[in-house]
């Protein structure tokens, strides 16, 4: 069911010296700063060797869940964006094996996305999602900005 790893994401207290860290020592390559006020976070992204992001969430509010996340776990690995072909057969399998997920989002045109419990995914939240037509084809990083750019409430830098 799981075509590929997207991006992996963290929580952390200061993206400015993580993001350093991910530079000097895995070889990282910054993409973008992305801002969120409703979800009071910003997020900074890495590109890894292989089409793979990595993304450092840092909330900007003690009442957001990156906050929430940091208080309970601390700096850690806050959720995993997967791709499927079709959410549809996705969700089949899950309501057939009582696997909970909800979260239900549509970035019109580009992709469509669900999030599974931390409970049924070892532990760590897992952001399921089946891209569109010829988004499926381009790179993590050309997805990862078109879809920025089309979600409400994110500013880029």
């Amino acid at each position: 069911m799981i075509k590929k790893l997207d991006h992996m994401t963290f929580a952390v207290h200061d993206r400015a010296t993580v993001g350093a860290r991910i530079e000097k020592v895995y070889g990282g390559n910054f993409l973008m700063t992305v801002k969120s006020e409703p979800k009071q976070y910003v997020c900074d992204m890495y590109m890894i060797e292989g089409d793979i992001i990595l993304g450092l969430l840092e909330p900007t509010s003690p009442d957001s869940f990156v906050a929430k996340h940091l208080e309970k776990f601390g700096e850690s690995l806050q959720h995993i964006g997967v791709d499927v072909d079709n959410l549809d057969n996705a969700i089949q399998i899950f309501d057939e094996n009582a696997i909970k997920y909800g979260l239900y989002e549509e970035v019109e045109n580009i992709r469509r996305e669900v999030i599974v419990s931390p409970k049924y995914t070892f532990g760590t939240v897992m952001q399921v999602m089946e891209w569109f037509d010829d988004y499926k084809t381009k790179s993590s990083e050309e997805r990862m900005r078109i879809v920025w750019n089309e979600i409400e409430g994110a500013d880029n830098e």
